[in-house]
C-alpha cells in the first residue's frame, strides 16, 4: 500500500526492470495484475494511472530504435470515473514513477479521448538508463552523498 512521504518528498532509488513492466508482480482491489504509476506534471501536478504492460518498440526509416510504455487513466475500465486526465499538454518530460520510489518512464505524449488524455506514452526508464550508461559508463544515478 502507498503511503504518501513526509513532505511530499519520495526519493527515487530505483527503476522497474523491462520483465516487471511487461508482467507486473502487483496487484489491484479486483485481483488482475497492475503497476499504479504516479507523476507530477507542470500542468496536471501529481496524478496516478494504470501501466498497461506492454512495450512498443518503434523503428525509424534511418534504424532510429524507440521504445515506448501506455499509461492509462486511473480509472480506465473501472467504477471510478473521478481520478480526470494522467497527463495533460506540458506535462511531457515528467518522471512517472512507483510508490515504491522506483522510475518508471519519462513521459512524452499523450492520446485525447473527449478533450482529455485516454492513454499517455512514455519511454521506460530501464531504455534510457541503460542508453545513458552506454555514453557515460560511469554514470551514477542513486548517489545520496557527493
Amino acid at each position: 500500500m502507498f503511503k504518501f512521504p513526509l513532505l511530499g518528498l519520495l526519493r527515487i532509488r530505483d527503476y522497474v526492470p523491462a520483465n516487471l513492466l511487461a508482467s507486473p508482480d502487483c496487484f489491484d482491489g479486483f485481483d488482475e495484475p497492475c503497476l499504479i504509476v504516479m507523476k507530477d506534471g507542470s500542468t496536471t501536478d501529481l496524478t496516478v494511472g494504470r501501466l498497461a504492460g506492454t512495450e512498443a518498440y518503434v523503428c525509424n526509416e534511418f534504424g532510429t530504435e524507440s521504445v515506448e510504455l501506455a499509461v492509462y487513466n486511473y480509472d480506465q475500465n473501472y467504477r471510478d470515473k473521478n481520478s480526470g486526465p494522467f497527463s495533460a499538454k506540458g506535462d511531457s518530460g515528467s518522471l512517472i514513477f512507483s510508490g515504491d520510489g522506483r522510475m518508471v518512464g519519462l513521459l512524452h505524449s499523450a492520446n485525447l479521448k473527449e478533450n482529455a488524455s485516454h492513454v499517455s506514452y512514455a519511454t521506460p526508464a530501464w531504455w534510457i538508463l541503460e542508453k545513458i550508461k552506454e555514453r557515460y559508463p560511469h554514470a551514477d544515478f542513486w548517489r545520496e552523498n557527493f
